[in-house]
């Protein structure tokens, strides 16, 4: 397993400005502190800006830069790196299929983290059951009725 998932510098040749490459880690790192993947250690030593992000006072990227601009293993708790352990090869990816190409041209905003957070939590979680049928649900009610006299 990687130490080391990812860094400011792997994105500063691509991106504009350390602001916008640091974009994409932050957005995930919020991600993962809204779905509380982070490690302890990480949420006790960063409580007031976690909360402040939880709230949408504050953005992953300035968490991200709290971390020292790197995304190393031991940010996250063991939930969070099995995660990232599969995930994070295609995160870039997946990243650019909801923002473009140009992914660090973007506004560092919530309204953009709202558009990014389900495809993650899609890929943590998996698809969302459908609900059944109300003719399905109708026969199970009549199943249980029947079954409890």
């Amino acid at each position: 397993m990687p130490e080391i998932y990812d860094d400011l510098d792997a994105h500063l040749g691509v991106a504009p400005d350390i602001a916008q490459a640091s974009i994409p880690m932050g957005m995930l790192l919020a991600w993962c502190a809204n779905m509380h993947l982070l490690s302890s250690e990480l949420v006790q030593a960063q409580e007031r800006l976690i909360l402040r992000l939880r709230f949408e006072d504050a953005l992953g990227s300035e968490l991200l830069i709290a971390c020292g601009g790197t995304l190393s293993r031991d940010l996250f708790n063991d939930d969070g790196q099995r995660f990232l352990d599969a995930y994070y090869p295609r995160y870039m990816q997946a990243f650019r299929s909801v923002f473009g190409e140009d992914c660090y041209g973007l506004t560092d905003n919530w309204a953009n983290y709202r558009r990014l957070a389900p495809i993650l939590t899609r890929a943590y979680l998996g698809e969302p059951q459908r609900p059944r049928s109300s003719v399905v649900n109708g026969v199970l009610d009549r199943l249980a009725r029947w079954w409890k006299r």
